[in-house]
């Protein structure tokens, strides 16, 4: 499971227009698929990905309250 935390969704909110839809393009494949952002960002996107990946897992981890109220399921999991 992940949790999507205000924080991320502000980040990603705030991102200029050119990197807002890649960047979380490359969250929603990475999360839900496994698919790694490199091959879809370019290096500056890929550094602000980096950000935003570190900030899901320290939500994650911590138990923050997610901003949505559905939850992922890793890949590999009894469901994927």
């Amino acid at each position: 499971m992940y949790i999507i935390s205000n924080r991320v969704v502000d980040t990603i909110n705030r991102l200029p227009d050119k990197d807002r839809l890649p960047i979380s393009r490359a969250l929603s494949a990475n999360l839900l698929h496994g698919i790694p952002p490199e091959s879809t960002l370019t290096p500056l996107q890929c550094i602000v990905y980096a950000m935003i990946r570190h900030y899901v897992k320290q939500d994650t981890e911590r138990g923050a309250t997610p901003a949505v109220s559905c939850s992922f399921m890793p890949r590999g999991c009894a469901f994927g």
